[in-house]
């Protein structure tokens, strides 16, 4: 997002969460993309960088439609699915039910939690940037290049 460069202590914090929150949590590759997909499901900007990224890792084009439906997959594995029930939950900015909350804590450890949340959070945040600075999607070949290089430092 080249336009945050005009606040560059803001650019710095915010590359430095999205470091953190897209290579340095405790979550798969398949578990991030589905965090940030449901969480930018009704953006185009997020969904045309992330839904490419979510099939590279294993993501359905089947559960792809679901997810941008609003709905959670039933055919993930059960670690996913909770995961996948957390992130709509937080995209929806209400309150985890205690089901939810049970069955990501049956899942996860709790650092991983605060990586589900803060992986959420991040992309709803990429997302309402996106649509508030109104920033145009990068050319095809821009894209692919950018999207090239997400894939490859996701795979270490």
């Amino acid at each position: 997002m080249q336009t945050l460069a005009l606040a560059p202590k803001g650019l710095a914090a915010f590359a430095a969460l999205s470091a953190y929150t897209r290579y340095g949590s405790e979550l798969t590759p398949l578990q991030r993309e589905l965090a940030i997909v449901i969480a930018v499901r009704d953006v185009h900007y997020g969904w045309t960088h992330h839904e490419p990224l979510a099939r590279s890792v294993g993501v359905t084009h089947e559960q792809l439609l679901l997810i941008r439906e609003g709905r959670v997959p039933k055919d993930l594995a059960p670690a996913d699915h909770a995961l996948a029930s957390y992130a709509f939950e937080i995209s929806a900015g209400r309150r985890v039910p205690p089901r939810v909350a049970d069955g990501v804590h049956a899942h996860f450890t709790p650092r991983q939690i605060v990586d589900i949340a803060l992986l959420t959070s991040f992309a709803m945040a990429v997302a309402a940037l996106a649509i508030g600075l109104d920033i145009a999607l990068e050319p095809a070949e821009t894209l692919q290049f950018e999207q090239e290089w997400q894939q490859t430092r996701a795979a270490g």
